[in-house]
């Protein structure tokens, strides 16, 4: 899908933590995505156009705006002047863009990612559960640092409360309760968190030695390489 270009104005900004933000955007009217495609944005330095690309972080239900979910990267010019930007402002954008999409809304999905990889994915979640008619097993598993940089948390408790087919788990590398359960990477708890003879379809999304790491580990357990999707964010 070539996407193509406009202009989003700033409409509500949230900080997760001291280093990461959603960020509300409006769209054109006509402006539709499906859930796991991103949106391209438009920098200006020193006279020079530079371009990066941020998931969205929204349904694809919603037609007015669109959201993004990004963390500010120490020394990164880009990320910095997104995160400093004021409602009310103005960026140039171009989407939607991308082929991470869902592929088969008829098979089981389990969903992988660290970090801001979780964007795609709470996408897909809320096409999936607040669409019609999934009735398949859903499973999102998502790793972070601590309790302070996990996105959504009440939304997707209360899905999982009123949707019997998911499940989610919040695996945290540094916890700051000792007696955090589910410490560690996502690569450690697959094995556990993957249901026996699991035949759906699987997503990573993440830095690279993560998903590749994941991959890996399910290509060993005998998972086809057809039925892992992943997009790397770096």
């Amino acid at each position: 899908m070539e996407g193509k270009r406009f202009t989003g104005k700033l409409i509500e900004t949230k900080s997760v933590n001291e280093n990461t933000k959603i960020l509300k955007f409006s769209v054109p009217f006509d402006f539709s995505f499906r859930s796991g495609q991103y949106v391209r944005l438009a920098f200006y330095k020193d006279g020079k156009r530079i371009l990066r690309d941020y998931s969205i972080f929204s349904s694809p239900k919603n037609k007015k705006f669109i959201k993004i979910y990004f963390k500010r990267v120490e020394g990164g010019y880009c990320s910095d002047a997104l995160f400093n930007l004021k409602v009310g402002e103005e960026i140039e954008m171009k989407g939607p863009l991308g082929d991470f999409v869902l592929k088969n809304k008829k098979k089981d999905v389990i969903l992988i990612s660290t970090g801001t990889g979780f964007s795609p994915f709470k996408s897909m979640v809320l096409e999936l559960l607040e669409g019609e008619g999934f009735q398949n097993k859903l499973i999102l598993i998502r790793g972070h640092r601590n309790e302070n940089d996990l996105p959504c948390e009440g939304r997707l408790k209360r899905l999982e409360n009123e949707n019997r087919n998911f499940s989610y788990y919040n695996i945290l590398s540094k916890p700051k309760s000792q007696s955090y359960k589910l410490k560690g990477h996502v690569q450690d708890f697959l094995e556990k968190m993957v249901p026996d003879n699991f035949d759906g379809d699987f997503y990573i999304c993440g830095l690279k030695d993560m998903v590749e790491d994941v991959k890996n580990n399910l290509e060993k357990s005998g998972v086809k390489n057809e039925r892992i999707f992943y997009e790397k964010y770096d």
